[in-house]
């Protein structure tokens, strides 16, 4: 999803007017638009867990797929 729409879709579901804040949104759906963004929309667990072991499993696949590399001056010169 990209930023724009999901500010749009925000905007377009508050019934408040945040001014120049942007409207709030609860940690589950933040998680699930990261998830479809980050890992797609197919992606699922297949094997029985907790919603919050599922979101645990999905944090980790996003941050292994989006892991900073090492510069090869940090690998060179790292203790």
């Amino acid at each position: 999803m990209e930023s724009e729409k999901f500010m749009d879709s925000l905007l377009k579901e508050s019934k408040v007017d945040y001014g120049l804040c942007p409207p709030p949104i609860t940690a589950e759906k933040g998680l699930n638009i990261l998830i479809e963004h980050f890992l797609g929309v197919e992606w699922y667990v297949n094997i029985p867990l907790s919603q919050e072991q599922c979101y645990t499993q999905a944090i980790y696949e996003i941050l292994e797929k989006t892991k900073k590399r090492k510069s090869i001056f940090k690998k060179l010169f790292s203790r």
